[in-house]
C-alpha cells in the first residue's frame, strides 16, 4: 500500500511540475522508453543491494560470518521498510532478524548498520569534494556559486565523519559528557538527560563493533566506492533509456551528492524530495536538455529506485515474520534482546 501511494505521489507531483514548466510534451519521453536499457538500469541498481549486503557483512564482528544471502535479504527488507517508515525502525528490525536467524548480537548488527551508512556518506562526501574541480567548469555561473560551497561543506563533512568512524565510542562518550554538563541548565535539563542516555546506549553498541579489524573497514570502504560506481552505472542506463546521453563524470558527481542528500531518508519515508531537487538542479552538469527533461529524468531515476525497493517486499515479509505478533510484545522482545546482548558483550 505504501509503495502504491509513493508511486502515485511521485507521478502526481512530477506531472504537475511538468505542466507548470510548460513541458508536458517532454513527458512523452516516459512513453518512449527503451525497455532493454531500463531493464539494465534496474538490474544495475539491484546489484547495489548485494554490494550493500557485503559491506554490512564486513562490519558485523561475528565469526564465522553468516551467509551473504541472509544479509542480502536483510538489506532488501530494511530498504523496503524505509519506503513506509522513517527513522531507524528498519535497522532495528533487521538487527532482530539477524539475531533470530544467525545469532548475530543485536548491538553489533545495529551499530554495524549505522556505521556502514556513516561510512558510505563519508566516502560520497569526499568523492564530491574531489570531483568538484573536474566538473565545476561545466556548471552555469549562477549554479556554480551555490554548488561550490555545497561541495566544500559536503567534503569537509565527509572527512569529519571519517574522523568519527576512527573513534566512534570516544566521540559518543564525549557527546554524552557534554549532555551531562548541559543538564545543569534548567531549561535544557530534561532534554539533555534523555539525549545523554541515548548516547551512552549507542556507545555500548559501538563498543560491540570494536572487534572489527582494519582490513574489514578497508573492505567496507572499498565496497562503498564500488556501490557508488554501480549506482552511477544505473543512472547512466536510466538516462539512456530516456534517449539522454549523459556524461559519466558529471553523473558520478551527481550520484555522490544525491547519495549524501538521501540521508533525508532517515526522516522522510523513501527520502522523497531532496534527491529529486538536486537531480533537476544538477542536470546541466551531466546532460543537455530543458528543465522539463530534467524533471522527467528525476522522475524515472526515482521510479527505478522505488521499483527495486518494491522487490524487497518479500524480504520485508520475512523480517516481519520473525517478530512477535503483538506490537507491545514486539517492542519488549527487541528491548530485552538488546539489553541482554549488551550485558553479555560487556561482561564477556
Amino acid at each position: 500500500m505504501s509503495a502504491a501511494l509513493t508511486f502515485a505521489a511521485l507521478a502526481g507531483f512530477g506531472f504537475a511540475a511538468l505542466r507548470m514548466l510548460d513541458g508536458v510534451d517532454a513527458s512523452a519521453r516516459l512513453w518512449e522508453l527503451s525497455p532493454g536499457w531500463l531493464a539494465a538500469a534496474l538490474a544495475a541498481w539491484s546489484l547495489s543491494v548485494v554490494v550493500q549486503a557485503l559491506r554490512l557483512r564486513a562490519l558485523v564482528p561475528v565469526r564465522p560470518s553468516p551467509p551473504v544471502a541472509g544479509f542480502v535479504a536483510v538489506v532488501l527488507g530494511s530498504n523496503a521498510v524505509h519506503l513506509a517508515l522513517p527513522g531507524p525502525i528498519a535497522e532495528l528490525g533487521a538487527a532482530w532478524a539477524l539475531r533470530q536467524r544467525y545469532g548475530v548480537p543485536m548491538p553489533s548488527a545495529l551499530a554495524a548498520a549505522l556505521l556502514a551508512r556513516v561510512l558510505a556518506l563519508a566516502i560520497f562526501g569526499v568523492v564530491t569534494l574531489a570531483m568538484w574541480p573536474l566538473v565545476a567548469t561545466r556548471v552555469p555561473a549562477g549554479l556554480s556559486a551555490a554548488l561550490g560551497p555545497l561541495a566544500l561543506v559536503t567534503g569537509l563533512a565527509g572527512f569529519g565523519l571519517l574522523g568519527v568512524l576512527a573513534r566512534p565510542v570516544q566521540v559518543v562518550v564525549l557527546a554524552a559528557r557534554l549532555a551531562e554538563r548541559l543538564g545543569g541548565v534548567p531549561v535544557l535539563a530534561r532534554h539533555a538527560a534523555r539525549f545523554g542516555d541515548r548516547l551512552r546506549w549507542w556507545a555500548r553498541c559501538f563498543a560491540a563493533v570494536g572487534g572489527v579489524p582494519m582490513g574489514r573497514w578497508l573492505q567496507a570502504a572499498g565496497l562503498s566506492v564500488v556501490n557508488l560506481a554501480v549506482l552511477t552505472g544505473s543512472a547512466l542506463l536510466t538516462l539512456r533509456a530516456l534517449g539522454i546521453d549523459a556524461d559519466p563524470l558529471g553523473t558520478t558527481f551527481m550520484q555522490a551528492l544525491t547519495a549524501v542528500a538521501s540521508v533525508a531518508g532517515l526522516l522522510v519515508p523513501g527520502g522523497l524530495g531532496a534527491v529529486e531537487v538536486l537531480v533537476v538542479l544538477l542536470f546541466p552538469l551531466y546532460a543537455v536538455g530543458s528543465t522539463a527533461d530534467a524533471v522527467v529524468a528525476a522522475l524515472l531515476l526515482r521510479a527505478v529506485h522505488l521499483t527495486t525497493l518494491v522487490f524487497g517486499i518479500p524480504a520485508m515479509s520475512w523480517l516481519v515474520a520473525t517478530l512477535p505478533e503483538d506490537a507491545h510484545a514486539r517492542t519488549l522482545a527487541m528491548s530485552d534482546a538488546l539489553k541482554a546482548d549488551l550485558d553479555r558483550v560487556e561482561s564477556g
